[in-house]
């Protein structure tokens, strides 16, 4: 997986999470032995959701994202897009079922943690020696809150940000979810709130 555009792997996982490449959180994280339904690389059955994490937020994106929430915009945020295709629909043809909004949310809610826990101890994600620990999140609460019915086959967009931490253990982050008609017209369809923990991994873990 070299890059010879930015000297490898290891330039490339600095740059992605400095928001200057396009390489997404689940990708830098053993992308050959991750097999979450929501997110890993690995499975090919799976949904195979991206999240890209930026430490600079602008002011608008800042203001739709915290809605009084006291957040921590100095640490950026973490970006992700999804199609749902026809057959996630929820009984209704041109609407995606919850379940589906709740799988990303939870998804894009926990990378956003991991990549948050890296940058906030100065740690570039995925870069580590053998003998260090990785850093390895679990949900411990999901909640969505859905507003209106987002559509089938359009973009979704998600945009998370950090709004408590504990202890560099337990991350509050809260998800936005949108959805963009052609027109570029964005619509809230849902809000999403992720409590992930860091784990430490067995010693007989792949990860």
């Amino acid at each position: 997986l070299e890059d010879p555009a930015t000297g490898g792997m290891a330039a490339l996982r600095r740059a992605a999470l400095a928001g200057g490449s396009g390489s997404a959180v689940q990708d830098l994280l053993d992308p050959d032995k991750n097999t979450c339904y929501g997110c890993g690389p690995r499975n090919t059955k799976g949904l195979r959701l991206k999240s890209y994490w930026r430490d600079d937020v602008d002011s608008g994106e800042s203001k739709r994202i915290r809605s009084g929430d006291p957040g921590c915009p100095r640490m950026g945020s973490c970006h992700a897009s999804f199609v749902a295709a026809p057959h996630m629909n929820g009984g209704s043809p041109e609407v995606t079922y919850g379940g589906i909004i709740a799988s990303i949310v939870d998804c894009h809610g926990v990378n956003t943690a991991r990549a948050f826990l890296a940058r906030s101890q100065g740690l570039v994600l995925g870069e580590r020696l053998p003998s260090d620990p990785p850093i390895w999140c679990v949900t411990k609460s999901l909640k969505v809150d859905y507003r209106r019915p987002t559509p089938v086959g359009v973009p979704i967009e998600l945009t998370a940000r950090v709004t408590k931490a504990e202890n560099n253990r337990v991350v509050h982050v809260k998800i936005l979810v949108e959805s963009v008609d052609a027109k570029g017209n964005r619509k809230h369809t849902a809000t999403g709130f992720v409590v992930a923990v860091r784990i430490k991994l067995p010693r007989s873990s792949k990860l």
